[in-house]
């Protein structure tokens, strides 16, 4: 029975190692983007700093600035997203969507955060342009990635939040990065957009 069990425990073990394995990281990041700042002439890198937690940036921000003789907003607040591969199998992305429930209770909603049009709106309406891929600029190809491969995309704060308040989202909003891939695999990571510390006016 024992030799059975080990048996049974090491199928299992191999099947769920070959299943696809996809892993999302979340952090938020300030990136200054003067490419004639004095930091970049020395050893051509961008001076950024970046952190877990929105809040977590936002308070180094002010150090962060006095530190280069920054005025802000000379760079960019980003949410950036790292989608690598941890598994055994490639893994064929089809879709990412930024997703958020509305409502409470029973009925909740789901809706999406369209990155085309600033909206947010049913998955029916916003079509393909909901989409990440496509908003990146690819197409809307299918993106593989490799077993320890990876892929990056990144969406500016200060744009989320003018898109969350400008439909009636205050505060900290929860909105939930969403990939799936060709088999019909969902993949999915929360974060946060503040709209009290990122949203700005349009000019």
């Amino acid at each position: 029975m024992l030799a059975l069990a080990l048996s049974l425990l090491n199928l299992y073990l191999q099947r769920r190692d070959r299943r696809p394995r996809l892993k999302i990281r979340v952090r938020y990041e300030y990136r200054v983007g003067d490419p004639t700042s004095q930091h970049d002439r020395e050893d051509g890198a961008l001076p950024r700093i970046h952190y877990d937690s929105q809040e977590g940036l936002y308070l180094r921000l002010g150090d962060f600035l006095r530190e280069y003789d920054l005025a802000y907003p000379s760079g960019t607040p980003l949410v950036r997203f790292s989608l690598s591969n941890e598994g055994e199998r490639d893994i064929y992305l089809s879709n990412i969507w930024l997703t958020l429930q509305a409502g409470k209770g029973l009925f909740r909603e789901r809706l999406v955060l369209n990155p085309v049009e600033d909206r947010i709106i049913s998955p029916e309406l916003a079509g393909a342009t909901s989409n990440l891929l496509h908003f990146e600029s690819n197409g809307g190809r299918t993106v593989e990635l490799i077993p320890g491969g990876s892929a990056g995309y990144k969406l500016e704060l200060v744009r989320l939040a003018n898109t969350l308040k400008q439909e009636g989202y205050t505060g900290n909003t929860h909105i939930t990065l969403e990939a799936a891939d060709r088999i019909g695999n969902t993949y999915r990571a929360r974060f946060e957009v503040n709209t009290d510390l990122w949203a700005y006016p349009k000019e």
